[in-house]
């Protein structure tokens, strides 16, 4: 019987983080199917996106065994972390593939990649940007990103490396910046561990809708609250999700004050993964006016909960499948 191949994934954030949003779950399920054929290991750091307190209860700067998933998992102490630790994590393992996620991470992608250019790492090398390439994410913060993107161009990592992308519009946005690379075309793996379905009573004229995703402005949330100016019925919205970009938030914040009274608004601030089904559950329409999105869990899991989902740009056909709505343009007599 053949050897089972070692995997090591590399990613800044990993369970019990849920900040960062959609890339952790990606991991998590990515491990989840690959457990069964294949030793997982996962190099991460022991703090969640956007936090300085460490995880509570974890192990630090060694490997621990993590029965929920399957793998072996390293939380590096994000404080004293450097490339020393991470050059050493890599050679422990000796593993037959590198999984690298995102793309501008100093230490979980650029470091990696250098090794790879200059030969201390011989292992086959694969690299999942998970949306980083769209033009809606390299347009923030571009002048950080492109110098990158050209370095990478200048190291020929498009000949040293093999591209993953979750999607056929992800390939073209490899293609574009990296011509020639290998890319292999594999879907993201939902979670598929729902509850059972849920019905959530409606009384005619009052609509409980729900906006979850991390506050920044690709997400459009901004959008969202001028749309329901024009509203005239009772709509209550929750929204759930980080804090990433605080002037964008002001900007929200101030939309919200002139929204008029029928228009109820509540933040409900970063939910665990683990209680957002429950959450979703208590709403009638999940709403995320996203101008980018790679896969999207949190619309699938609000289609996994029984809720249909209103979207601005087209989401796996979700109207054509009678799931949601898909508009350009929300007409204001919608939400009803």
């Amino acid at each position: 019987m053949p050897a089972r191949k070692k995997i090591l994934v590399l990613i800044e954030w990993f369970a019990p983080g849920y900040k960062a949003g959609g890339p952790i779950q990606s991991c998590i399920n990515l491990c989840i199917a690959l457990r069964d054929n294949h030793d997982i290991y996962v190099f991460t750091t022991d703090t969640d996106h956007g936090e300085i307190t460490p995880y509570p209860g974890v192990n630090v700067n060694g490997w621990f065994s993590d029965e929920r998933y399957g793998v072996q998992v390293y939380y590096a102490r994000k404080k004293t972390l450097g490339m020393k630790q991470v050059l050493e994590a890599v050679r422990s393992v000796k593993a037959d593939f590198i999984y690298l996620n995102l793309l501008f991470s100093p230490y979980f992608v650029l470091f990696p990649l250098w090794l790879k250019f200059t030969g201390r790492i011989k292992e086959q090398v694969i690299l999942c940007p998970r949306g980083t390439l769209y033009d809606s994410a390299v347009s923030l913060k571009w002048f950080k990103k492109k110098p990158l993107l050209q370095l990478m161009k200048w190291m020929g990592i498009s000949h040293r490396i093999t591209f993953h992308a979750t999607n056929k519009r992800e390939e073209n946005a490899i293609t574009r910046f990296f011509p020639a690379s290998k890319i292999i075309i594999a879907d993201n793996l939902p979670d598929l561990m729902q509850p059972g379905f849920i019905s959530c009573p409606k009384n005619p004229g009052y609509l409980k809708c729900i906006f979850i995703a991390r506050i920044v402005p690709i997400k459009n949330l901004l959008y969202l609250l001028k749309l329901l100016r024009s509203v005239e019925h009772s709509v209550a919205l929750t929204i759930v999700g980080p804090v990433e970009h605080e002037s964008y938030w002001g900007d929200c914040k101030k939309a919200i004050t002139e929204l008029a009274k029928r228009i109820e608004i509540k933040y409900e601030g970063p939910v665990q993964k683990d209680k957002l089904a429950a959450l979703l559950q208590q709403h009638h329409l999940f709403i995320l006016p996203t101008t980018g999105e790679n896969f999207g869990h949190a619309i699938f899991e609000a289609l996994l909960s029984g809720r249909p989902v209103l979207m601005i740009k087209p989401w796996l056909d979700i109207q054509e499948k009678g799931a949601g709505w898909a508009f350009f343009k929300v007409p204001g007599n919608l939400l009803v």
